[in-house]
């Protein structure tokens, strides 16, 4: 009987080879997934300054066209009592005055947003392109 030295089987540098390209896929569906997570928390905070400025609009129509000097004063305008935080546990930046206000989100994504910094007195500093990493809402008054 002839002896065979011929073995079925996958070679070392086979088994390699398909590791790394492995590595590679995982390495690349990390950072989608990422990517992906990131813009799904900026939307959320476009969405609650969004819900934000609405209750203080809300508030300003039910009190005499004044708007709230501290933030908890609008609480009651949403479900459960409670203002939306950010995603990520921080809190949103508000400057507040009886005739104007500016609500900001920082966000993850650079250069995305409509304001280059939260703004003072109730005024938010607008601006688009570098810089603008915040997303804000002022008075519509």
């Amino acid at each position: 009987m002839p002896i065979s030295l011929k073995k079925a089987g996958f070679t070392l540098i086979e088994l390699m080879v398909v590791v790394a390209i492995i590595g590679i896929l995982m390495a690349a569906g990390i950072l989608a997934f990422s990517n992906a997570q990131q813009n799904a928390r900026d939307s959320r905070r476009r969405a609650d300054i969004d819900a934000i400025s609405k209750a203080l609009e809300q508030y300003y129509a039910n009190n005499s066209s004044s708007y709230p000097a501290t933030a908890g004063a609008i609480n009651s305008y949403f479900p459960a009592g409670v203002s939306p935080s950010d995603p990520q546990g921080g809190a949103y930046d508000m400057s507040l005055s009886t005739s104007a206000y500016c609500v900001c989100a920082e966000l993850e994504k650079a250069d995305r947003g409509n304001a280059t910094a939260v703004g003072t007195a109730g005024v938010c500093t607008y601006g688009t392109g570098s810089g603008a990493d915040y997303f804000c809402a002022s008075q519509r008054q």
